[in-house]
C-alpha cells in the first residue's frame, strides 16, 4: 500500500473483496466501529460468533457514489451484508435473524 492509510480508498469505486482491502484499512475501520463486530447483530441485541466470518460493507453503496475510503466502511456479517444489497439503508428484511443466528436457535 503506498500513501496513508486514511487516505486509501478514496474515490475509488470498484467492488474489493474483504481481503483486498489492506490490513491498515481494517484496522481504521475496526477502530471506529469500537471493535471487529456485525453493526446490524449488535443492533439487535446479538453477538456475532467469533468463528462468523465479517465483511467490509459500504455505508454509501458504490452504486449510489460511495467509495472504498475506511470512513464509508463498517463490519456486517454476510447474512446481513447480502440482505443490504445496494441500500444505503438496510430494509425491512434485513431485520430478520441472520442465518448463523438461525443455524444457533434449537
Amino acid at each position: 500500500m503506498t500513501g496513508a492509510p486514511e487516505e486509501w480508498g478514496r474515490g475509488d469505486q470498484r467492488r474489493l473483496s474483504t481481503r483486498d482491502f489492506p490490513a491498515e484499512v481494517l484496522a481504521l475501520v475496526e477502530r471506529k466501529q469500537g471493535g471487529r463486530f456485525c453493526l446490524d447483530c449488535r443492533r439487535e441485541g446479538l453477538q456475532t460468533p467469533p468463528d462468523e466470518p465479517l465483511e467490509v460493507d459500504h455505508l454509501q453503496p458504490l452504486a449510489r457514489g460511495g467509495d472504498n475510503n475506511w470512513r464509508n466502511l463498517a463490519w456486517r456479517c454476510r447474512s446481513h451484508n447480502l440482505a443490504k444489497g445496494a441500500r444505503a439503508r438496510p430494509s425491512p428484511q434485513a431485520a430478520k435473524l441472520p442465518a448463523w443466528a438461525r443455524r444457533t436457535r434449537p
